[in-house]
């Protein structure tokens, strides 16, 4: 198969496994401009982007704050932060809901296998994200940076 770099060679085709899970169908292939062909087998089961914690933050945050300022009056300060924290955090969400499937799949496969290096898995994703996928660097860098940030316990969970 020739494969131009930086790309995917087809759209995914998944099945929903679970509430949070997904089945890949397909075997979905990216021609990493560093590291070659990349492929993530039919059958690998996959999270997507991981982006719900972003949603739990928000959903406690604001359920915090509705409580600090209900019931911690003595702490005048904790209610404003929390609900900064919880409408951060849904902003965020919002950025990034709907983004990224491939490139997050890709990634899951290669940290589940601990195919390279941390850095490394997560470069790959950049790369899928910006030139597989042609999501805006902006948004891929806070795709990138919440990997670096949350990714470490779930690098090689194979």
């Amino acid at each position: 198969m020739t494969l131009e770099p930086g790309k995917f060679a087809a759209g995914v085709a998944t099945r929903q496994a679970s509430r949070w899970e997904f089945t890949l169908l397909e075997p979905l292939v990216f021609n990493d401009p560093v590291h070659g062909m990349l492929e993530a087998p039919a059958g690998f089961i996959s999270d997507l982007a991981s982006i719900r914690i972003l949603r739990e933050v928000c959903r406690w945050g604001a359920i915090g704050a509705l409580i600090a300022g209900a019931v911690l009056t003595f702490v005048s300060w904790l209610a404003p932060l929390l609900w900064i924290i919880a409408v951060g955090a849904l902003a965020l969400y919002g950025i990034c809901a709907g983004y990224g499937m491939r490139p997050a799949i890709l990634h899951d496969e290669l940290y589940t296998r601990g195919a390279f290096t941390r850095a490394e898995c997560d470069a790959i994703f950049y790369r899928a994200l910006t030139t597989g996928d042609g999501t805006a660097r902006w948004r891929a860098w806070i795709f990138y940076a919440g990997v670096r940030l949350g990714g470490a316990s779930h690098y090689g969970t194979a």
